[in-house]
């Protein structure tokens, strides 16, 4: 598996004691969750003189540092970062300005999600920006304006001529744009993968399907507009697009490897079930990285045993996408005509319609040099006979949360926490009982660790180690079938006797982040469409100990930052959120010292996967996949 080559990040931030800078170790430099054999040793310079010598750490405090002042950081080798000053805001904060896109027919843009990739392959991070207008779930009608998507420098510098431009037969909402940013094809540059539609536009205003090696995808005519009265896109061609992360050029198209065609086979006639989509950067073969697109996961709106669910694992090599491993609960042979997808299915897989969630996580979860991917009740894995198929399922149907983790002590392995929907009698498996809440699962096996059911759906679900307990504790909020209470189950810590009720008082369901740097979570979370704050176990309860003022959160009641990750610094993570005004990304930095220093989490194989995976759907926030050795 490739790390990305990346520069020092090095970051500096004034604070009431001075200047405090961070900057970043890759995995070969730590001797501690990396390969390296001993500490690297740092010579930290202000204004071009010595400072500091430094074995190990990646943080400090300077106490004679100024706005105006300059910092490098030399490693023993002589390897020099950057020179930079403290952030113009004089706090631990800076702003990325955004060319925001003129209104659409039906409201003005606003900021979605982002992604995060070295796209120009100079080992610093770009944000690639998504912008909606009017978006809607799928179970709203109505129109809504092109989704876009932009390319920023840190500093500011956009990338690429103009936006690419997803056309309107690409709706606008948290479901149908799935956009992974990640380095395909090897070249040290991170490219884009997602699903387009004719119509669409790459950042040099060419129409995608004229980059695609098929004929048939060339000639598709990009005048057709299949929206519907509804404002629903359930007809017309789809396809797949791999895109430039230097400049935006669309380098080539597919036919999208599990086509609609027909939403009724999905279970609806609306398309809230053929239009879910969800997405992963996985290394299912160890050999190289695939997207991974899901599609569909409920049951039959009418008809539970109607409905279908798909996966399909892409590959971008030699400069071609290669569809070579594919899923399908239905029997697409049986069809009349063409089916211009790749068949994907086997006897049997109609048994896992409606098993997985509005999110993913990635993990080589059973230590055999291949990752799985896990959405809600099932584990997709490639077999050694190079089948995509089904790991395990525990039927417990489909869920809006999950976590994956390395949590315990002396535990090669990883916990799966995941929360259902689901509170009837399983429709197509009468002996499974089903009775919402939540339950942590072994991500080996499938296999139920603890449950806890709960009186109605159960929307927000966590797993983290806040420091309360235990290795680590799980809780979540459950609606209430038939009213509007919501209600709390749990927290329960993990620990060696097993699962015990604990107080959590003030814990959040949304985000888990490191940031205060004591190696326990802290939470993240705040009210829809404004700041988010930063809570911390103090022993007694979780206590705010950052606010991201001046900033709103996105998608909806969801509550999220536009993207949570360690792109700058120490191991630390960055929230990233869109500023007020939406003219504005706002790029927030940890600035508390700490005695602990380790590799970046962006070379850590779970955590990476899980950054790519955030932004998609219902988002998520990431793991670790190394569990960091505390005193208990």
């Amino acid at each position: 598996m490739r790390f990305e080559s990346l520069d020092r990040g090095l970051v500096a931030m004034k604070v009431a004691g001075g200047v405090f800078l961070s900057w970043r170790l890759s995995a070969w430099e730590d001797p501690l969750f990396g390969t390296a054999d001993k500490p690297l040793k740092f010579t930290l310079f202000r204004d071009g003189k010595a400072i500091a010598e430094l074995d190990g750490k990646t943080n400090f405090l300077d106490p004679g540092g100024v706005l105006e002042s300059e910092y490098m950081v030399r490693t023993e080798n002589g390897d020099a970062s950057a020179v930079v000053r403290p952030f113009p805001s004089g706090g631990n904060w800076f702003d990325i300005p955004l060319e925001r896109p003129a209104d659409s027919p039906f409201g003005p843009y606003t900021i979605s999600d982002v992604s995060v990739g070295d796209l120009d392959g100079d080992g610093s991070y770009e944000l690639v920006v998504k912008w909606d207008s009017a978006g809607k779930d799928n179970s709203v009608p109505g129109l809504t304006g092109n989704v876009l998507l932009d390319a920023y420098k840190l500093d500011g510098r956009r990338l690429w001529a103009r936006p690419i431009d997803l056309g309107v037969n690409i709706r606008a909402g948290a479901h149908y744009t799935q956009c992974l940013v990640y380095d395909f094809d090897g070249d040290g540059k991170s490219e884009l993968l997602l699903k387009t539609a004719p119509g669409s536009k790459d950042g040099r205003g060419c129409f995608v399907n004229l980059a695609s090696g098929s004929p048939a995808v060339r000639a598709v005519d990009n005048s057709q507009d299949f929206r519907d009265s509804q404002g629903m896109v359930l007809d017309g061609d789809e396809f797949l697009t791999v895109f430039s992360g230097g400049d935006g050029r669309a380098l080539d198209t597919i036919y999208y490897p599990n086509q609609r065609i027909d939403s009724k086979l999905w279970g609806d006639d609306e398309g809230n079930r053929s239009e879910r989509y969800t997405a992963a950067v996985a290394w299912l073969d160890g050999e190289r990285p695939y997207g991974f697109f899901m599609r569909g996961y409920y049951w039959g709106k009418k008809d539970y045993r109607r409905g279908r669910q798909c996966a399909c694992a892409v590959s971008f090599e030699d400069g071609h996408l290669k569809c070579l491993h594919s899923f399908d609960t239905l029997n697409v042979k049986e069809l009349a005509g063409i089916y211009k997808g790749v068949d994907g299915y086997r006897r049997g897989n109609e048994k896992y319609i409606g098993e997985g969630n509005h999110n993913c996580a990635v993990a080589d979860v059973d230590g055999d040099g291949r990752e799985e991917v896990l959405t809600g009740a099932l584990c997709y894995k490639l077999d050694r006979r190079n089948r995509l198929r089904v790991k395990w399922c525990t039927f417990l149907g489909h869920g809006d949360a999950l976590h994956l983790g390395a949590y315990r002590p002396r535990r090669r392995g990883y916990d799966f926490f995941t929360v259902h929907e689901c509170g009837k009698r399983h429709p197509l498996r009468k002996c499974v009982k089903l009775d919402y809440g939540f339950s942590v699962l072994d991500a080996a096996t499938g296999r139920r660790l603890f449950h806890r059911p709960s009186p109605g759906d159960m929307g927000r679900g966590m797993m983290a180690d806040t420091g309360a307990g235990g290795w680590y504790q799980v809780w979540g909020v459950s609606e209430v079938e038939g009213s509007d209470e919501r209600v709390r189950i749990g927290p329960f810590a993990r620990t060696k006797k097993g699962f015990e009720r604990i107080e959590l008082p003030g814990a959040s369901t949304n985000f888990r982040i490191f940031w205060d740097g004591d190696l326990y979570d802290e939470l993240l979370d705040g009210e829809a469409g404004g700041p988010l704050e930063v809570t911390s176990w103090n022993g007694e309860r979780m206590e705010r100990i950052f606010w991201t003022e001046g900033c709103i959160s996105i998608n909806g009641t969801k509550a999220n930052p536009c993207l949570q990750a360690d792109i700058l610094g120490d191991w630390r993570e960055e929230i990233i959120m869109a500023r007020e005004d939406n003219l504005a990304l706002r790029v927030f930095v940890s600035d508390i010292p700490t005695d602990h220093s380790f590799k970046t989490l962006m070379h850590d194989p779970v955590y990476r996967a899980g950054v790519a995976a955030e932004q998609t759907a219902y988002n998520q926030p990431p793991h670790i996949g190394f569990y960091l050795k505390k005193e208990l």
